[in-house]
Order: structure tokens, then C-alpha cells, then sequence
């Protein structure tokens, strides 16, 4: 009797360590589909600009898959900021790929005092809703073999009424460059 009782509840533990495994797997699972595959120099939004009023602008944010979100930034200039997590070792020769999600759009000013008091604007766009964060647990672990969170941002650039901007990501880094005349004549007074 004491046996069989021993060996039932060794049985039910394993299948409920094995069933909490399992979700923890499916959680980490939902969270990597959200990121995209980085192909060389891809474009992976365009940034339309439009001024609504002294140092306020909306900025549209299309991603190649056709969604569009709007958002109003205040300040001089833009950034937008992607999550990357790259493979190495074994798991990069199998063929895994590094991917990327869009994370945070934000407003900067170019007067240090307006950047210390006037309002600023910081957007989370990564539209994910997830139980678990894979990249903030690996970025918070070097224990954590193969696997590595980068923090992409694109340069601070400058905002001006029908500027248009393309968004693109490769395994240096992620480049924005101007793709209209507005856009680049905001680029050359800048710097």
C-alpha cells in the first residue's frame, strides 16, 4: 500500500512538473513569434511626419505588413527603438536567425533646457501583450548561454512638417534615412 501510494504521487508530480514546463514553453513561444526575422539592411517601418503645432508633431509609423499607428511626439527630434535578440554557438549554426520588434517611439529637444522642462513624449509601440518578456530575461542574465538582448535605437532625427523617413534594421544596427526632399533638407540643417 505504502508503495503504490509513493509511486502514484511520484507519478502526479512528474506530470505536473512536466504540464508546468509545458506552459512556461508555450509562454516563451507566444512571446518569440511577436519578433520579426532581420534580413540585410530590410526596411522595417517608414516614418511620416506632420507638424500640428510649435514643437508638436504626429508621426505615422507604417510597418511593411500594412499597419499603421499615429502617434503626437513633442520635441525637435524623433527615435525609434527596436528589441534584438541574436543567437551564437550551436544555435546560430543550425540556422536561427536574429529577430527584432519595434518597442518604443520617443521626442527629444534640442535646447538642453527644454529637454530638462519642457514635456516630453515616450510611446511604448511594440503592441505585445505577453506573459513573459524573453528579452528582459535574457538581457538580465549573461548565465544565459548563446543568446543575447541588444537594445537597437535609430539616431535621434529631426522632425519637420512632411518629412518622410525609412526605418531599416541589419545585423549592425538599425539606420534611418530620409526619403523625401523635406526629410532631407531637415537632415542637412541639422547637422
Amino acid at each position: 500500500m505504502g508503495r503504490r501510494w509513493i509511486l502514484a504521487w511520484l507519478r502526479g508530480t512528474v506530470s505536473l512538473f512536466a504540464i508546468v514546463i509545458s506552459l512556461v514553453l508555450l509562454a516563451v513561444a507566444w512571446d518569440f513569434i511577436s519578433y520579426g526575422v532581420i534580413s540585410h539592411d530590410k526596411t522595417i517601418a517608414t516614418v511620416a511626419v506632420k507638424e500640428v503645432a510649435e514643437r508638436e508633431f504626429e508621426l505615422t509609423v507604417a510597418i511593411p505588413e500594412g499597419q499603421k499607428q499615429t502617434y503626437t511626439i513633442k520635441g525637435d527630434l524623433w527615435q525609434l527603438d527596436v528589441r534584438v535578440i541574436s543567437w551564437g554557438g550551436p544555435l546560430e549554426i543550425i540556422g536561427l536567425e536574429p529577430g527584432f520588434r519595434l518597442d518604443r517611439l520617443s521626442g527629444r529637444y534640442i535646447s538642453l533646457e527644454a529637454e530638462r522642462n519642457a514635456e516630453r513624449t515616450v510611446y511604448d509601440i511594440s503592441g505585445v501583450t505577453s506573459i513573459t518578456d524573453v528579452w528582459a530575461v535574457v538581457s538580465d542574465n549573461a548565465w544565459l548561454p548563446w543568446i543575447e538582448a541588444k537594445y537597437g535605437s535609430a539616431t535621434y532625427l529631426p522632425m519637420k512638417d512632411g518629412a518622410l523617413y525609412a526605418v531599416s534594421l541589419n545585423n549592425q544596427g538599425l539606420f534611418a534615412k530620409p526619403l523625401n526632399e523635406p526629410a532631407e533638407h531637415a537632415v542637412e540643417s541639422w547637422q
